[in-house]
C-alpha cells in the first residue's frame, strides 16, 4: 500500500507506505530489525517534469514502525497488517506534521 497526502506547502506531500521487511542487521544503526509489516511515513517534495516524477527528500526526516511481526510474508498477513494500521499511522503522521510545519489539505 502506498498512499501521497496532500500539504499545505508548494510541491510536497507526505509519503505512507506499508511494505514487507525480511528483518536482520540494519547497516545504518547497526541493530536488528524484526521481520514483517512495517509503516513508513516521510515528508516529499515532488516534481513533475513531462512524464517523469521526481521525489526528494531529507535524510532522518520520516518514520517507521513496525505493524505486524511475521515468519513469512502472506496476503492473510498483510491484511491483518492494512487492518492494524490505522492507529499508528494517525499517531506518526500527527508527528511528521508537526515536527516539519505542515498542514493537510
Amino acid at each position: 500500500m502506498k498512499k501521497y497526502l496532500k500539504t499545505n506547502k508548494e510541491n510536497t506531500e507526505v509519503k505512507i507506505e506499508l511494505k514487507y521487511n525480511l528483518g536482520g542487521l540494519n547497516y545504518f544503526n547497526y541493530k536488528n530489525e524484526s521481520r514483517g509489516y512495517w509503516l513508513h511515513i516521510q515528508p516529499l517534495e515532488i516534481e513533475r517534469k513531462g512524464d517523469c516524477t521526481i521525489e526528494s527528500y531529507q535524510c532522518f526526516s520520516g518514520y517507521k514502525a513496525l505493524i505486524l511481526e511475521t515468519k513469512r510474508k502472506s496476503d492473510k498477513a498483510y491484511t491483518k497488517a492494512l487492518e492494524m494500521l490505522e492507529a499508528k499511522k494517525t499517531e506518526m503522521l500527527k508527528i511528521i506534521l508537526t515536527n516539519n510545519n505542515l498542514n493537510l489539505i
